[in-house]
């Protein structure tokens, strides 16, 4: 069988289609599975004048994976991150999460996340380029 090899035109429906094969090989192995679903949460931090930051997570299973989280400049270094934070890993506790991982890049914020209890769990260095190195954490949650 020939095999030809194209770049997708739409990226998000292709996608999809790999996902779709990954859960179908996931529920073959695992069966018991059958209701796996990524879902995404986010938590807003707001105040008097509107959206100071935000974080976005992923739950799946009994995990849950940090995608982003962000707080604006003027509001930086008012534990805004820490509280956002610390109300996700409440909220993913509350919907069966026991651990919570996320990456941060080298000219992020590897210390902040080793003082909220994250425990680095690997890096790579020279990604996304040369000179940066990506970390990755995780921390268990008390019901763990």
């Amino acid at each position: 069988m020939t095999m030809r090899y194209t770049q997708a035109q739409i990226p998000e429906v292709s996608l999809v289609k790999i996902d779709a094969l990954i859960d179908a090989h996931t529920l073959e192995t695992y069966p018991e599975f059958e209701d796996l679903e990524t879902k995404l949460y986010a938590i807003e931090a707001e105040n008097k004048f509107g959206f100071a930051g935000g974080i976005a997570f992923t739950k799946q299973f009994e995990t849950a994976h940090v995608n982003a989280l962000a707080v604006e400049k003027a509001y930086r270094g008012q534990q805004i991150g820490s509280g956002l934070l610390k109300e996700m890993e409440q909220y993913a506790e509350s919907i069966g999460v026991h651990t919570v991982s996320l990456s941060t890049l080298s000219y992020q914020a590897l210390d902040f996340y080793q003082k909220l209890g994250y425990t680095l769990s690997g890096s790579m260095t020279d990604y996304p380029r040369r000179g940066l190195t990506k970390y990755a954490l995780y921390k268990r949650l008390p019901n763990y």
